[in-house]
C-alpha cells in the first residue's frame, strides 16, 4: 500500500467539544467523516488511514487515470487477460451485484456509451442511431470474463466504468475499515452517499437530511439513522441541453440514452450504501410507480421518490423521519 508523504496532509481535521470532523476531496466531491470522542482514539492515525485507503481505491479503479488498473483492463480489451488481486475480485463481485440488483440499469461495462455521450456533449450534437447501437453492442456485464486471478474483456472496444457504484462501495469499505480499527460510532458522507454507524450521542441516532428537488440545501425530510446507509439520485440539478432537448446526467445502458431531465429524486435507506445507491439510481430510471414497487420488494429497504409537488414513500419510511417540510 502506498504511503502519504511525511509532511503531506491532503485533509483537514477539525475538533469541537463533541466530535472530530475529517474533510477531504475524493471522487470529484466533498467527503467527510464524523467521529464522536471516546477513549483511546488516535484521530490523526485513523484520518490518515481513511484518506490513504480512499486515495488507493481511486488510483486503482478510476477510468480517468492513465496508470489505473481499470485503464489497463480497458486497453487490453479483445487482446489480453489482466491479472487481478483479491481486492479487485471483491470489486468485480460488487459490479456483478450492481448489474443484477439494478435489473441491468447500472452496467459497469458502460464505458463505450459513456464516452460516446461525453463526446456528444463536447460538440453539442446528439449521436445518431447507428453510433448509439454500435456503442450499446459493446455494453453487457455478462460478457466480462473473470476468475479470482484474471479478467478478460472479450471484444475490442469494451470498457469498464465503475462510476455507477464505486463511491457507494467505498463508503461501505471505509465503514468496514473503521469497525476493524475498533470504531463503532461514526458518520461517513461521500458527496451525499452516507453510512451512519452506532449513535451520534447517548441514545441519539445520527440525523441526516434528504434534499427537496429544486430547493438546494432545503431538507424535505430529516431522518434518524443508526447502522444504516442513505443514498439519493436525481436529475433535477445535473443536466445538459442538446438539439432542443434537456437530458438528465444519468445514462441508461438499456436504451443507450441519458434520462430525460425531470424533477424526480429517489432516496433509499438500507443496510449498505452500495445497495442504497443501486436502488436509488434504478428507481430514478424506472419512474415513480415501478420505483416504488422495487423499494417495497426489498425486505430491508425503505425510501421515497420525490417530485417538486409530491412525494411517494414506502410503508415504513416514516419510522426514520423526525422532520418533514410542510408543502
Amino acid at each position: 500500500m502506498a504511503v502519504l508523504g511525511e509532511n503531506t496532509k491532503p485533509y483537514s481535521l477539525r475538533k469541537d467539544e463533541q466530535c472530530a470532523q475529517l474533510c477531504f476531496q475524493a471522487f470529484g466531491t466533498n467527503c467527510s467523516l464524523l467521529l464522536p470522542y471516546s477513549e483511546n482514539q488516535n484521530l490523526d492515525f485513523i484520518s490518515e488511514q481513511v484518506v490513504l485507503w480512499v486515495n488507493n481505491f481511486e488510483q486503482r479503479y478510476s477510468r480517468y487515470l492513465e496508470n489505473s488498473w481499470v485503464t489497463k483492463v480497458n486497453l487490453s480489451a479483445g487482446k489480453n487477460e489482466v491479472s487481478i488481486t483479491t481486492e479487485d475480485y471483491e470489486v468485480l463481485r460488487a459490479a456483478t451485484f450492481t448489474f443484477f440488483q439494478s435489473k441491468q440499469a447500472v452496467d459497469p461495462s458502460c464505458l463505450p456509451l459513456t464516452q460516446l455521450w461525453q463526446k456528444a456533449k463536447a460538440i453539442k450534437s446528439v449521436p445518431n442511431e447507428n453510433q448509439i447501437l454500435e456503442a450499446r453492442n459493446l455494453v453487457n456485464w455478462e460478457w466480462v470474463e473473470f476468475t479470482k486471478t484474471k479478467i478478460f474483456l472479450a471484444q475490442p472496444g469494451m470498457g469498464l466504468d465503475f462510476g455507477g457504484f464505486g463511491k457507494e462501495l467505498a463508503v461501505d469499505k471505509v465503514a468496514e475499515l473503521l469497525k476493524n480499527q475498533g470504531y463503532q460510532r461514526f458518520l461517513i458522507n461521500f458527496g451525499g452517499d452516507i453510512f451512519a454507524s452506532g449513535e451520534a450521542d447517548k441514545n441519539e441516532a445520527w440525523r441526516v437530511g434528504i434534499e427537496k428537488p429544486n430547493e438546494e440545501g432545503q431538507p424535505a425530510y430529516v431522518l434518524k439513522l443508526k447502522n444504516h446507509a442513505l443514498a439519493s439520485s436525481g436529475n433535477y440539478r445535473k443536466f445538459f441541453d442538446m438539439s432542443k432537448k434537456r437530458y438528465g446526467h444519468t445514462l441508461d445502458p438499456r436504451t443507450g440514452y441519458p434520462t430525460i431531465h425531470s424533477d424526480l429524486s429517489a432516496s433509499i435507506i438500507s443496510p449498505s450504501c452500495l445497495k442504497s445507491g443501486i436502488l436509488s439510481t434504478t428507481c430514478l430510471l424506472s419512474g415513480i410507480e415501478a420505483g416504488m414497487r422495487m423499494i417495497e420488494a426489498e425486505w430491508d429497504t425503505e425510501g421515497c421518490i420525490q417530485s417538486v409537488n409530491s412525494s411517494c414513500t414506502s410503508n415504513r419510511f416514516y419510522d426514520y423521519v423526525i422532520y418533514e417540510k410542510s408543502a
